[in-house]
């Protein structure tokens, strides 16, 4: 864990893949600082993240079928790009990391 949520750790972690994803929604450091930098976060709080986590699945553009519908599998592959563990339409990850089942 870190020690601060003032702004992203910026931690890398090699396991089976090496990542510096952090938060509930395995934020990149890049995408953590566009995103927070688009919706004017001032921290790495929780609320913030999920914040910018909407942002990121506005970008994508399934922002409307998620309110609409949820997180079908449609939705999931959409947002597969954005988060490696979400099943691509191959149902596998787009990345190439383990993923996680609807």
């Amino acid at each position: 864990m870190f020690s601060s949520l003032e702004r992203h750790p910026e931690i890398t972690v090699r396991r089976r893949y090496t990542s510096a994803a952090a938060g509930a929604d395995q934020f990149l450091p890049a995408t953590w600082r566009e995103a927070s930098r688009k919706v004017a976060l001032q921290d790495f709080s929780a609320p913030n993240q999920d914040q910018a986590g909407l942002y990121l699945v506005e970008r994508r553009g399934a922002l409307a079928a998620v309110v609409r519908s949820g997180l079908g599998g449609t939705v999931l592959a959409q947002l597969s790009r954005e988060w490696a563990s979400l099943p691509a339409s191959h149902g596998g990850s787009y990345y190439g990391q383990p993923v996680k089942s609807r």
